[in-house]
């Protein structure tokens, strides 16, 4: 009994793509055989499939992707503290196993050969060169698209963006922050797993450092993460009332964007109507109305489900940052922070048009968005 591998997904690869299994063996000619494919996730088997060999080939490809994807769950897992170290663990990725097997003459033989993987919950762009490690190159950096030397808050917001460590946990990381070209102030540094969700806002900065490095006053500062890549966060002065989302990026991290000039919200409302008769008996009469003067004749409401759209403008992009908003109209999640709760909500706008700024000049954002749940007025 004797199993070959001769293919399994790349480094790194995406939970999203195809997950291409090739197994051959040397008992292929045995009577009725199947390779057997055992998929294990937490050391429980989920799912066994049996393939007859490749009449060609003698081999047999299976696909683990709609079983693996199967077992993601958000990790949108934002702290109540406002804390630079938001959150971290390894929910990027599903752990899998598969154990490779065969059956013949009616006797199932599992296990002969077993590999652990991972798959990452990010989807490839369209262009990129596939005989590289794609996902890996963002290994030690933040992990974002957004333009890294342009980000914006107000004193009182919240600013996620999310850092991947494939090396945990070998590596303890911490924050280095300047503010307003001034010295580069070190933060601890603490162990973490392979996906860290930190808030570089001014308020959890300061509570990350035990002070208040960064005043209401600051016009910029940078935070970097060890001696990686730098971001700018500039002070935000709103003449609006804003609204903030927070929503899966592209890379699988979790990025903020505030829409900072004239916001609206909408509501349409779906009404259910009943028709009652313009006479109605009472004390041996028919009256058109009752002691209130209340006519009977009409329609009346008794439900109406009002349905609540934002429409939501941002401030002057960068070219970088408009094709990186492309990710967030194309997120399947999103939050609408309000009050400090998280409400989800699914984006109403479904087409993204690439700029360039020495053709469009100056552009902003426009976007509908649609709070996920109806609102009932009074029910009668």
């Amino acid at each position: 009994m004797a199993i070959t591998v001769n293919q399994t997904p790349g480094t790194n690869s995406s939970l999203h793509d195809d997950l291409w299994f090739v197994a051959s063996s040397s008992n292929s000619s045995e009577p009725n055989f199947k390779y057997v494919f055992d998929v294990y996730i937490s050391s429980t088997l989920v799912a066994r499939v049996k393939l007859f060999p490749d009449p060609v080939e003698d081999s047999a490809a299976f696909n683990a992707a709609s079983i693996v994807r199967n077992y993601w769950l958000s990790y949108f897992k934002p702290n109540s503290t406002q804390t630079a170290f938001n959150y971290d663990g390894n929910d990027i990725y599903v752990a899998y196993t598969i154990k490779y097997g065969e059956e013949y003459n009616g006797t199932l033989y599992t296990n002969l050969t077993t590999v652990n993987y991972k798959a990452y919950n990010y989807y490839n762009p369209i262009f990129r060169d596939w005989s590289a490690d794609y996902f890996g190159s963002f290994d030690g950096k933040w992990l974002t698209n957004r333009d890294r030397n342009n980000l914006y808050v107000g004193y009182t917001e919240k600013l996620f963006i999310s850092y991947l460590n494939i090396g945990f946990p070998d590596v303890a990381i911490g924050l280095k922050v300047s503010v307003d070209g001034g010295t580069l102030q070190t933060g601890s540094t603490q162990m973490v797993d392979e996906f860290t969700m930190f808030d570089v806002s001014p308020g959890a900065i300061n509570t990350y450092f035990g002070s208040t490095i960064i005043p209401s006053t600051f016009t910029k500062y940078t935070v970097r993460v060890n001696n990686q890549e730098t971001i700018t966060v500039y002070n935000s002065c709103n003449r609006y009332t804003v609204e903030t989302l927070h929503f899966l990026n592209q890379l699988g991290g979790y990025d903020t964007f505030t829409f900072r000039l004239v916001n609206k919200q909408e509501s349409t409302g779906e009404r259910k109507n009943y028709e009652r008769s313009g006479w109605e008996f009472a004390s041996d009469t028919m009256s058109r109305y009752d002691a209130y003067k209340r006519m009977y004749a009409g329609q009346r409401t008794y439900s109406v489900m009002q349905s609540v759209v934002f429409r939501l403008t941002s401030d002057w992009l960068t070219e970088t940052d408009h094709n990186w908003l492309r990710e967030l109209i194309m997120s399947p999640e999103v939050y609408l922070e309000k009050n400090g709760y998280y409400y989800p909500v699914t984006i109403g706008t479904n087409n993204w048009q690439q700029k360039i700024r020495n053709v469009d000049k100056t552009f902003n954002l426009t976007l509908d968005v649609n709070y996920s749940k109806k609102v009932n007025s009074q029910f009668r």
